[in-house]
């Protein structure tokens, strides 16, 4: 499943599948809980364990872990085109600004170079600038504008970030 990655002082990331649904749930309630108030509410607050177990299973994820406590998580799934897309970056509010974001988007970037993908993809509202910069300040650029079922305006973003072969990947 990828190896670990330790970053944020005392966090370490573990790749993880379905049977870690019940702390991906949990943290992703809880993280997304503020964005129920979206036009359209992000379907993560709605998400049931059922679900997240079946969205792991056809993909992967990652825990950051402190003290052997789940503190952040995301998902992740290949895309056609190649790019680990990188989905419901999920981090405990209490543990936000820790660094525990940075290290699950680094062990997303080393697991894609270890699997020779060309980028890194991601989602970001519209109406969440703040995540959008964020995103921004590690590198990821903007490569679309999209809007969901209903909607005439964009409402979230597709954005993506160059992945460089790692020098084990490379032939001689």
């Amino acid at each position: 499943m990828g190896e670990q990655h330790r970053a944020a002082d005392d966090v370490e990331v573990i790749p993880c599948g379905a049977e870690r649904a019940g702390d991906v749930h949990r943290l992703t309630q809880a993280a997304f809980a503020p964005y129920a108030r979206l036009q359209p509410p992000s379907g993560a607050v709605a998400e049931s364990v059922e679900q997240v177990e079946a969205v792991l299973a056809a993909g992967g994820g990652a825990v950051a872990e402190r003290a052997g406590v789940a503190v952040g998580c995301l998902r992740w799934s290949l895309r056609d085109d190649g790019d680990l897309y990188v989905g419901r970056v999920a981090v405990d509010p209490r543990e936000r600004g820790t660094g525990i974001g940075r290290a699950l988007m680094a062990w997303a970037e080393a697991d894609a170079r270890r699997r020779g993908c060309p980028g890194l993809s991601v989602g970001v509202r519209v109406a969440l600038p703040e995540n959008l910069a964020y995103f921004q300040r590690m590198g990821f650029v903007i490569t679309g504008e999209h809007s969901h079922d209903g909607f005439d305006q964009p409402t979230w973003l597709s954005l993506r970030k160059d992945i460089a072969p790692s020098p084990s990947s490379s032939s001689p």
